[in-house]
């Protein structure tokens, strides 16, 4: 979903595409949208037409329709015309601007617009934008590298059995602890598993556990309960209640750090925190995209397919 072409000028690239909503009701029309955040849209024939220039120049997503693939490439072009929107929003409230030249060394470190288009997959229009993007994104995550902290109250489930994975026992816990949220660490022990109370601030956790940093957990608000798998490489599934999600301190965040952090992870940090934006404007995507996956900051074929879930407990509820 993301991809780095070059170091130290390094432009990750989210790609993503395609197709129908039904509905009416006032705003954006959801009959011509791909996409709906908050009042903003995502225009169905734009989308469209990206999907046809891809297939009309870029062999691997005419292999992918061959394979019934497409769907895929789809999801992931909605994914990055969702994420445009969501960082206009977040470079406007947070006095974020584009550092121009910045944003053109990434690109001509990619081999210029047209390499990069056909590398990454997307229209060659969008290459400038998303580089943009991609620089917002990363002085996102560096003003929140110092003040950003997280108390939460949580579990980490391995073990499964017939019948009983490790994901179905997570979600189970998780909506147990929703429901009863003043109970949490009672609810988990008798669960039978090990209790977890931590606070752990976003560097510490982008420096020693990016995987984890990088999650849901930094993006998840107060009261709120995430089933999440930080890492797609080990089983355990965290079962969390967040007890308080702390921002502080504003400026240009600790720079020091950002230039030590990978430039994928820096980015990813800072698509984790559009997650509170989406999750107050709320994202609706055309039904032929699939769901929106919060934990994934990305869209799902079908609720089946979600990353993990984010439960808001009995104390947030309306």
């Amino acid at each position: 979903m993301t991809r780095i072409i070059s170091r130290p000028a390094t432009l990750v690239l989210a790609v993503i595409a395609s197709l129908l909503l039904a509905g009416c009701g006032s705003g954006p029309s959801k009959v011509d949208s791909a996409a709906i955040i908050g009042n903003r849209s995502v225009s169905l024939d734009s989308v469209q037409q990206e999907v046809r220039w891809l297939l009309d120049n870029v062999p691997q997503v005419e292999q992918a329709r061959q394979q019934d693939k497409l769907a895929l490439q789809s999801r992931q072009i909605v994914r990055s015309r969702v994420l445009h929107q969501l960082v206009t929003v977040a470079a406007a409230r947070e006095g974020l601007r584009v550092d121009q030249a910045e944003a053109d060394r990434l690109v001509e470190s990619g081999g210029g617009v047209d390499q990069v288009a056909r590398a990454m997959g997307i229209v060659p229009e969008r290459v400038r934008q998303l580089a943009a993007d991609q620089v917002l994104l990363q002085q996102l995550a560096q003003r929140h590298l110092e003040g950003l902290s997280v108390r939460f109250v949580g579990t980490t489930i391995v073990g499964e059995s017939a019948g009983n994975t490790a994901r179905e026992q997570a979600r189970a816990l998780g909506e147990r602890i929703a429901a009863d949220p003043a109970n949490a660490e009672r609810v988990i022990s008798e669960s039978g598993h090990q209790l977890i109370q931590e606070e752990l601030s976003f560097a510490d956790a982008l420096r020693g556990q990016p995987e984890l940093g990088i999650s849901a957990l930094f993006g998840t608000s107060e009261g709120s309960v995430m089933v999440i798998q930080p890492s797609q490489a080990q089983s355990g599934w965290l079962v969390a209640l967040v007890r308080e999600r702390t921002v502080t301190g504003s400026g240009q965040g600790n720079a020091e750090l950002a230039a030590q952090l990978d430039p994928q992870v820096l980015y990813l940090a800072g698509v984790r925190m559009l997650q509170p934006i989406a999750d107050e404007l709320g994202v609706q995507l055309n039904p032929r995209y699939g769901v929106w996956d919060s934990a994934a900051m990305a869209p799902a074929a079908n609720s089946d397919e979600l990353t993990g879930y984010l439960l808001p407990s009995r104390t947030v509820r309306s």
